[in-house]
């Protein structure tokens, strides 16, 4: 027959302690698996023109950089089709584009 052997008592504490704690997962591996996030193209037609947005805001901060050295921290871009234009505000500085 054989024998069973006693458990030492601080190896028992620590599997339950294992067993009682959720498995957390990253937010690294969630990010690693499936689909990268979603990334609409966004159009604005007006008349018979069309404008990509992204192209659009690319050109803004392209004409930023030219001027400034800091980095983009915040950027808004107003698109006035109308006047075929457009104005951003990227670090509390206005320009304007054409479009």
């Amino acid at each position: 027959m054989s024998e069973k052997k006693p458990v030492a008592p601080e190896a028992a504490a620590a599997s339950e302690a294992a067993a009682a704690e959720p498995k957390k997962k990253g937010a690294k591996t969630a990010a690693r698996r499936g689909r990268p996030p979603l990334s609409p193209e966004v159009y604005v037609e007006f008349g018979a023109n069309q404008y990509n947005i992204t192209d659009v805001v690319e050109r803004a901060k392209a004409d930023y950089r030219a001027t400034h050295k800091v980095g983009v921290q915040s950027c808004k871009v107003y698109v006035k089709p109308e006047e075929n234009a457009v104005y951003y505000v990227i670090n509390k500085v206005s320009g304007k584009l054409d479009l």
